[in-house]
């Protein structure tokens, strides 16, 4: 018999620093508003429990039925109906379980995912919260930001990243009751790691590793698809700056598959993109001069005493990043960009490269990281880890 669920122990470190129940609470689909579902056993068998009580049973293959009625949850199976209940969890009985989950209404994609399910009706809308294993979360989260077709080494790195990442903010959703979100605003978790058994094995080497800074306080984890040749400064981007991440020059992002790209825009619009945005010199400039050029990555567009982030054009525009250069052409404006992304921290396809050429994980995370450590969390100090409680 599995451990009861950790969402009753008044802290998830206590979770994660347990051998015996590393797991961690992920919220699914949490920006759509689901009233039924179907699920599925994929693997294994799992008990149906709501709140002290075993009300049934699912086993490989099977099928149960869940809707939103009058903030409850109605539940049936292919013979019978069980009830209406606040609460409904789907407990597993041996490890290796797995399930999957098909939203209804709205009609989604399915998606199977490892471990223990806990549904909660309430107004509106099922919330749905599954409690995995934190390196089987992990793996499904490198699979997602990253694909499966990567070097191990390079997995690994991606894995510290992660994990470090959602230690840090295993606060985020705790008002909702779960810690981690399967979107992009936590880290995409679109559920098991199917596609390459190398990225489940690359977590597990790596279990517990996380990078901190030299006061041993968890770092911003930032990565981007590629840098085009250069990171960013997180403080020419974000408000706050981090110390640890500097600009590098990266020649192992240059020639892959998001190093470059190009777009084209109207130099009238251009123009008038410029004037709308406060940028007076305008009007007082020869066109031939009111375009971009990047040696080296910027953080602002300046023009005579005006100035404009770079960030900000790249967002207004949607251009893959704010590394790129512009050429006149007719009526238009030629952009040549490089990389994809906001250009912070580890490029991933500069550390495949870096991975298929020998590099070890450890090499590449001190490459885009400056000043780092690699720790186990279990020996973080209390001050360096979020305060988390779940009821």
């Amino acid at each position: 018999m599995v451990m009861r669920y950790c969402l009753i122990l008044p802290a998830i470190f206590t979770c994660l620093f347990n051998a015996e129940a590393r797991s961690i609470p992920v919220g699914l689909y949490h920006d759509r508003v689901i009233s039924s579902v179907v699920i599925s056993c994929s693997t294994g068998t799992y008990h149906i429990e709501s709140g002290d009580e075993i009300i049934g049973t699912m086993e490989e293959g099977e099928l149960l039925f869940v809707r939103l009625e009058n903030d409850s949850l109605v539940l049936h199976d292919s013979d019978r109906e069980y009830g209406s209940f606040m609460e409904i969890r789907l407990n597993y009985m041996a490890l290796g379980s797995s399930f999957r989950i098909r939203p209804i209404e709205p009609a989604l994609e399915s998606r199977t995912y490892d471990d223990n399910l806990i549904l909660r009706g309430g107004d509106r809308f099922i919330t749905l919260v599954n409690l995995v294993d934190f390196d089987k979360y992990l793996a499904g989260v490198v699979e997602a930001e990253a694909g499966p077709n990567a070097e191990p080494e390079f997995y690994k790195a991606q894995s510290v990243l992660c994990r470090t990442y959602a230690v840090k903010y295993l606060d985020r959703h705790e008002t909702e009751g779960y810690a981690l979100c399967d979107g992009v605003h936590c880290q995409a978790y679109r559920g098991k790691s199917i596609y390459n058994p190398a990225i489940l094995e690359a977590v597990v080497e790596t279990t517990g590793e996380v990078l901190t800074d030299s006061n041993h306080q968890l770092i911003v984890a930032a990565y981007h698809s590629n840098s085009g040749g250069q990171t960013q400064r997180a403080a020419d981007v974000w408000v706050t700056n981090h110390p640890c991440l500097q600009s590098v020059v990266d020649p192992y992002s240059l020639h892959q598959p998001n190093a470059k790209w190009s777009d084209t825009i109207s130099f009238r619009d251009w123009k008038n993109y410029l004037i709308r945005n406060g940028m007076k010199s305008v009007h007082k400039m020869p066109d031939e001069i009111i375009y971009i050029e990047q040696m080296r990555r910027k953080k602002y567009f300046i023009l005579d005493r005006d100035s404009m982030l770079m960030t900000k054009i790249r967002e207004d525009w949607g251009f893959k990043s704010s590394f790129f250069d512009m050429f006149p052409e007719g009526d238009s404006i030629i952009i040549w960009g490089k990389g994809y992304g906001h250009g912070i921290g580890m490029s991933q396809e500069g550390a495949m490269k870096m991975a298929r050429d020998g590099y070890l994980y450890r090499d590449i995370l001190h490459f885009y990281f400056y000043n780092v450590k690699l720790m186990d969390f279990g020996d973080l100090p209390a001050y360096s880890l979020p305060d988390v409680q779940f009821r």
